[in-house]
């Protein structure tokens, strides 16, 4: 576009200069055909005033062929920074869903895994109970048929006992101590083993009541942790698909 300019100003100041040498030429023609002092006086004053005009024109033309250049460059120039604009505008577009993109699958993927991991804590907080709950049911079937063992026991004891032995435990002129001594040294072998048969019996039933009434305890708490868990749950996903 600049050289395109400055041919058209060459072209321009030689047209102007092959005017000027003409009306030149044709002004020196008329002095040597007409060489009055007052022809002179007008030729030159024409000659200064084509001159002047050539002047003129020239400026001009220089003028406009550089006010058009300077807006040809500045529409140029605006152009690039419009469209260089445009593409950083569009970079930052593509650049911020990219992101979203990768946020929402982090999110997706969170989630995912966090509700596998919940399924198989419950699951396996499932099965925990259920084993808890069959021995739980086998402890208790033992100790009922423990309590029977013992309650016959119990009985083949009270049969064994002879009337001295009877007298013994109602004499109320002795006292818990003397009835004790007395008992325990009126036993044969055979009712001091069932006696501590009896005993072993009892302890033992006394150790599983306890194991199962902590065993109930801990699936009392484990039922309401599974509970608390589901609640948390159900609202973080009502939060999340809000």
């Amino acid at each position: 576009m600049k050289n395109l300019a400055l041919r058209i100003l060459s072209t321009c100041m030689a047209l102007l200069l092959m005017t000027g040498v003409t009306l030149a030429q044709q002004s020196r023609n008329q002095v040597q055909g007409n060489p009055s002092g007052n022809d002179q006086a007008q030729v030159q004053t024409q000659l200064q005033n084509q001159t002047q005009t050539m002047d003129q024109t020239q400026t001009r033309t220089m003028d406009q062929t550089q006010t058009r250049t300077m807006d040809q460059t500045r529409a140029r120039t605006m152009d690039q920074t419009q469209t260089q604009l445009q593409n950083q505008t569009q970079a930052m577009d593509q650049t911020q869903t990219r992101t979203m993109d990768q946020n929402q699958t982090q999110l997706q993927s969170q989630t995912r895994t966090m509700n596998q991991t919940q399924t198989k804590d419950q699951t396996g907080s499932k099965e925990q109970i259920q084993a808890k709950e069959q021995n739980r049911v086998q402890d208790k079937n033992a100790t009922m048929g423990q309590s029977q063992s013992l309650e016959q026991n119990r009985q083949r004891f009270r049969n064994s006992l002879t009337a001295e032995q009877i007298g013994i435990l109602e004499n109320k002129e002795m006292t818990q101590n003397q009835k004790k001594k007395a008992f325990k040294g009126s036993l044969n072998d055979e009712q001091k083993a069932m006696l501590r048969e009896n005993n072993q019996l009892n302890q033992q039933q006394k150790n599983e009541f306890r194991h199962s009434t902590a065993a109930e305890e801990q699936n009392k708490q484990m039922m309401q942790y599974r509970g608390e868990n589901s609640d948390n749950s159900a609202g973080g996903n009502g939060n999340g698909q809000r």
